[in-house]
């Protein structure tokens, strides 16, 4: 089997390759989106740092709707991050559902098509786009400046009360035929901050209306910044920036989900279930206790410590690394740059730092540094040793049971390795 067919995708997954268990959500949204009782319009915000599956939740209603309601939804899959050099996300937004509808087999929406392209046709237009866009309209654009500056006002206005009141009117027509709109929206936090602060205000415009559910993936800490940008002029603090991040958030949202988080057995669990190759397999407790809980994370550090270990092994005359030490330098080299920038330096770092956690040197003893390095490098030893023991709880695990020692002479060749 060739190596690239062992690395582990990062794709977001669906219903039958659930490692996270967010499967546990899918049922009840689907059945809170389909049910007559759920009063519109109704916005979830699926909350998660980057790389905790939020894209594979979304993935997955979206999967059981098509699967389960067909006749009942129709799904917008709309990813703002494919767009991010249009000058606003609503046009893309926009298209994107006229897109959707226009794929019905049966063509059951093709006036709703027709209506929505008339509107988006007005809209692209120059002077419409920069007001949308929350830009003032261009006087350079404009001939007789106060007389056509009146009239484009006026058409603005105009397209915006058209815009909203044609999706409302198209969402309504939906709904009689026992059909519900659901847009989902994903990779929101790949965008630039001020991308991300117009399509949540191009959201709240004009998709708050009855008969329109939106899912959205959302990480706050990108909202928060995007909300920075958008008010910098302002000159507010950070908690008043997270305030107004949580105030967006509050206006649009009726059901904050919250993803869990990991502890070290889900991560374990997760991790066995990647489909690893033989080698990695006894190095899954490892692993479990030194990387950071995040699903994307974790790939990362499992799809280089395959593809190092197969390169290193194929490399004529090339020393095979120990598999349990890779992965530390691996780990060390993603979670904690400024330790493994020290230890490209001076590997022995790593030597010391074992020797500390597992008992065998005392970091504020000087002698046991003079004994163990010489005068000389004693004391820049022991100052790398304070800079970093204890500084990462995970540490410990890195170290307590390492033997960086027994390949002291080697460890220059496993740091170049990872490209040190």
């Amino acid at each position: 089997m060739t190596t690239e067919r062992l690395l582990v995708s990062d794709a977001p997954v669906g219903r039958e390759m659930d490692g996270l268990g967010l499967v546990q959500y899918v049922a009840p949204l689907a059945r809170v989106i389909v049910s007559e009782a759920t009063e519109t319009p109704f916005t979830v915000g699926v909350f998660g740092p980057w790389g905790s599956g939020k894209s594979s939740l979304l993935r997955m209603i979206a999967e059981t709707l098509e699967t389960d309601y067909p006749e009942r939804t129709i799904r917008v899959e709309f990813n703002p991050w494919v767009y991010r050099k249009e000058p606003n996300m609503l046009l893309p937004l926009l298209h994107t559902l006229q897109d959707t509808l226009s794929e019905d087999r049966s063509q059951r929406f093709s006036q709703t098509v027709r209506r929505l392209g008339s509107v988006i046709s007005t809209l692209t237009a120059n002077i419409v786009l920069g007001k949308v866009s929350g830009g003032a309209v261009k006087l350079d654009d404009i001939k007789n400046a106060a007389e056509e500056y009146s009239k484009a006002r006026g058409l603005v206005e105009s397209e915006m009360r058209r815009l909203r009141s044609t999706l409302q009117a198209e969402a309504d027509r939906l709904a009689e035929s026992g059909v519900r709109l659901v847009i989902l929206i994903d990779d929101l936090d790949r965008c630039e901050p001020n991308e991300i602060v117009d399509l949540l205000e191009s959201m709240k415009l004009f998709f708050d209306l009855h008969n329109i559910f939106v899912v959205m993936a959302i990480a706050k800490d990108v909202v928060d910044r995007g909300v920075a940008v958008r008010y910098r002029e302002f000159g507010f603090t950070a908690e008043k920036v997270i305030e107004i991040g949580n105030e967006y958030l509050d206006k649009m949202i009726q059901l904050p989900l919250y993803l869990s988080t990991f502890n070290a057995p889900t991560i374990g669990a997760f991790i066995a279930g990647l489909n690893l190759p033989p080698g990695l397999v006894p190095h899954i407790e490892l692993l479990q206790k030194i990387v950071y809980p995040n699903p994307r994370h974790i790939k990362r550090v499992v799809n280089l410590a395959i593809f190092t270990h197969a390169v290193a092994r194929d490399a004529p005359g090339r020393q095979v690394p120990r598999l349990d030490l890779l992965l530390r330098l691996i780990v060390l080299r993603i979670q904690s740059p400024a330790l493994y920038r020290e230890s490209v330096a001076r590997p022995g770092l790593l030597v010391d730092l074992e020797a500390v956690y597992q008992g065998r040197l005392r970091p504020d003893d000087t002698d046991d540094f003079t004994r163990r390095h010489g005068t000389e490098l004693a004391e820049v030893a022991q100052e790398g040793v304070h800079q970093f023991y204890g500084l990462e709880p995970y540490f410990e695990y890195i170290f307590s049971d390492s033997s960086f020692g027994e390949v002291a002479g080697e460890l220059a060749d496993y740091i170049t390795m990872l490209g040190g």
